[in-house]
């Protein structure tokens, strides 16, 4: 048995329908809107949320969203995908142990695709934005796993990142024998989603990339190190030498780091599909 297994095993299965879409090439233009909307359709419930969200947040128009084709028309597949992951995950979270942990996972992962889809649009490569966002969002899965083994354990797990005493992965392999990158990648492949999600969840947060989506792997990891430099995540001593190292791989400097900071960051805070996302998450 792999390392990772036991600790997917008691996570919730995520819908047919979502990993049906999620498994789609990003470059695949031979599915039409309507099989897209007859697979969607079979999910009531992932129909209705779809319209609530293209509604009431970003997407909204003058003219009310009122059925999935008008949606998809509308949005495009690639935001469609996107707004799958989102509101399957938030479902996903619902069949989770409560707690304050998860309110923080998900405010970190949300902050995490957001920022990764605006560094895809700022080096001028709008179509792996959304690709990006959904690779953000899932980045570590992994750690949500091993919270669901041991809560208790996992908190003071995180309580020892904060301290700066190692980074979380170290500390992972320490008390679990893995760490969240390797359960998330393999949580991620036994869901059947594309190559690019699993090897991101995989090698984030790490210089030794074997994958060759690289460059994808670069932009969520920094997105990922932003998120907690900006107040969306717990962040600990060991990730400032890696956040200037990736900064300069990726062709970002210090000032960017400030835009981030300051100007970004309220842009986000006030984007409407933001808002409705940490609705969506928050229990």
């Amino acid at each position: 048995m792999e390392k990772f297994e036991k600790y997917i095993s008691n996570l919730p299965i995520i819908p047919d329908v979502a990993s049906r879409i999620m498994s789609i090439p990003e470059k695949n233009f031979d599915i039409s809107f309507k099989e897209l909307e007859d697979i969607i359709m079979i999910d009531p419930m992932l129909t209705a949320r779809i319209l609530k969200v293209a509604n009431s947040a970003l997407y909204a128009r003058q003219n009310e969203i009122i059925n999935l084709q008008m949606a998809i028309g509308l949005l495009g597949f690639k935001n469609i995908k996107s707004l799958v992951m989102l509101i399957t995950a938030a479902q996903f979270s619902q069949g989770l142990k409560s707690g304050e942990y998860l309110n923080r996972f998900w405010r970190h992962s949300i902050a995490t695709a957001f920022i990764a889809r605006h560094l895809m649009h700022r080096k001028k490569e709008r179509q792996n934005a959304e690709l990006a966002f959904v690779a953000g969002l899932l980045h570590d899965i992994g750690q949500v796993a091993l919270f669901q083994s041991e809560p208790i354990v996992y908190e003071e797990l995180l309580s020892s990142v904060e301290e700066g005493n190692d980074s979380i992965e170290i500390l992972e392999q320490r008390v679990f024998n893995t760490d969240h990158r390797e359960v998330g990648a393999g949580l991620l492949a036994h869901w059947n989603f594309p190559d690019p999600y699993v090897d991101s969840a995989r090698e984030h947060n790490t210089l030794n990339i074997n994958s060759k989506y690289r460059s994808l792997i670069l932009t969520v990891t920094l997105a990922d190190l932003l998120s907690e430099y900006i107040g969306y995540g717990q962040r600990g001593d060991t990730g400032d030498e890696l956040l200037s190292e990736v900064l300069t791989l990726t062709g970002n400097t210090a000032e960017d780091l400030e835009y981030f900071k300051t100007d970004y960051r309220k842009v986000f805070e006030e984007d409407p599909l933001f808002k409705e996302c940490q609705r969506l998450f928050t229990k």
